[in-house]
């Protein structure tokens, strides 16, 4: 019996080999084993013959009512239950077919928030290539490994299932030491890395968001807070959260281990203070046991707290020292993130905004420096339709002009979203145009020399979902097309 067989508890058919292993049936191919969990909605074992149909060898599920006699079917009853501490068969199987070392131990600095995750994430694995460390990032846009190209090839989701994780993890030879990863509501309620334990964890902000998954704000609160059970060593948390949810932080037992971050120093651990912020050169220190300055060039104010979560695991360190202004100007934001386009004749800033707090917090910062401000933005399809109105009406309240149009409309029509997002809005700036190439023309067309155009909402992102359909679309590509 070999090693993989005796993780499992079961024979493989004879001649059978394994390379590949997932729980997706979309993903199986030839020499896959296929694993039918519980999901969301259904259960996996559902897609059990779609898998094998595309190359799947094998099949394992822990589906006490599905039958079948299948020579290469498998029931597994306790596929997900803790068999060595706190990890699952199912990692212990992933370890041994990929073939991970023994010595493996890198540390996971986790990051979850409404915003900023993408962002906080990023700058830290910045900070650790700064150490010439061996770092990984793994979030929104994909993963980076070191200094190569982004690769988003494994997964769609911000954050990656146990099964897409070992998958990058061997694609990197496991010569990893630190991994900053974004951690989604969704994730986190799903269990989705529940083998994996955090060194460090950062909870940054947490606003209306997902409520067509969570159902309500506190739901989707203590969603967000699982992610102290994840982790072993110290915990980060925006002061303003422990005020908002204390009562839902209490009774969690590992809420004694909360380090708060703001900038009122009376409330938190560690207190930060902003004393310069422009789009050339920001300024600030953050104070703990001593005060370090920084400079960088980090813009807006909220993007500086979302980087003051990811310096804070160095703070100790001899990256950073208390008596000289620490340069961080080597530091970038992830792309589409409160990204200026640069080498055009025009003030065009790329934001991945997509719910009202942020709109809001984003929008405020960049009127400070112009005098008229354009925003295109528009509102996800087959989601939350509660924050529609409220995206809008934070656009409205702090722009002159908004230019309404498609984001990913997926399987519901503009025409429903544009209607619940105009509820209760006064519509006398706001323009629809449903077509986003079209929209973000029109937009340049309303801004001059001291003026800028804010396209929000997509981002990094280079398709476009209508009709069920992908598409390529990047707001970047029109916008150098444009101004080419």
């Amino acid at each position: 019996m070999s090693k993989l067989e005796e993780i499992l508890g079961i024979t493989f058919p004879h001649g059978v080999k394994i390379s590949h292993a997932t729980n997706s049936s979309k993903e199986a191919k030839n020499g896959s084993i296929f694993f039918g969990l519980p999901g969301t909605k259904e259960h996996g074992s559902n897609y059990i013959h779609e898998a094998l149909s595309k190359g799947a060898s094998i099949a394992i599920h822990n589906n006490e009512s599905f039958q079948d006699k299948s020579t290469n079917i498998f029931y597994v009853k306790d596929l997900q239950d803790a068999v060595e501490g706190s990890k699952s068969k199912i990692y212990f199987f992933l370890k041994e077919l990929y073939q991970m070392p023994v010595n493996f131990m890198p540390k996971f600095y986790g990051f979850t928030g409404t915003n900023g995750k993408s962002s906080s994430a990023f700058l830290c694995h910045q900070l650790f290539r700064k150490q010439k460390s061996n770092s990984l990032y793994i979030g929104t846009l994909g993963f980076q490994y070191n200094d190569r190209k982004f690769n988003s090839s494994l997964s769609s989701k911000t954050t990656p299932d146990i099964f897409e994780l070992f998958q990058i993890l061997s694609l990197c030879n496991f010569n990893i030491e630190n991994i900053s990863i974004e951690i989604s509501s969704h994730a986190l309620d799903q269990d989705r890395l529940k083998d994996i334990r955090l060194f460090y964890a950062a909870i940054l902000n947490i606003e209306e968001d997902h409520l067509d998954y969570h159902k309500d704000i506190n739901e989707y609160a203590n969603a967000k807070f699982k992610i102290l059970d994840m982790t072993d060593g110290k915990i980060a948390i925006d002061d303003q959260i422990i005020k908002k949810y204390k009562g839902l932080l209490n009774n969690n037992k590992n809420s004694s281990r909360l380090v708060t971050i703001g900038q009122d120093n009376t409330l938190s651990d560690i207190s930060f203070n902003i004393t310069n912020l422009d789009f050339q050169k920001t300024e600030f220190t953050i104070t703990s046991d001593n005060t370090f300055e920084y400079s960088c060039s980090i813009f807006p104010e909220f993007n500086v707290n979302n980087l003051i979560f990811a310096i804070y695991p160095f703070l100790k360190d001899a990256l950073f020292t208390s008596n000289k202004i620490n340069d961080l100007s080597y530091l970038i934001l992830p792309k589409g993130r409160a990204e200026v386009i640069s080498n055009i004749n025009a003030n065009i800033i790329i934001d991945y905004a997509h719910n009202p707090k942020a709109i809001k917090y984003f929008l405020r910062s960049v009127n400070y420096y112009f005098n008229n401000v354009v925003v295109v933005l528009g509102c996800g399809g087959d989601r939350d339709k509660s924050k529609r109105s409220a995206m809008l009406k934070a656009a409205i309240e702090n722009s002159n002009k908004v230019i309404f149009t498609s984001d990913n409309s997926r399987n519901e029509s503009f025409q429903n979203i544009f209607f619940d997002a105009c509820k209760g809005n006064n519509l006398e700036k706001v323009l629809d145009i449903e077509d986003r190439e079209k929209a973000i023309i029109y937009g340049t067309r309303l801004i001059s020399h001291n003026d800028c155009l804010v396209i929000l909402g997509k981002g990094h992102e280079k398709t476009q979902e209508i009709n069920g359909k992908h598409t390529k679309f990047s707001d970047h590509e029109v916008v150098n097309e444009i101004y080419k």
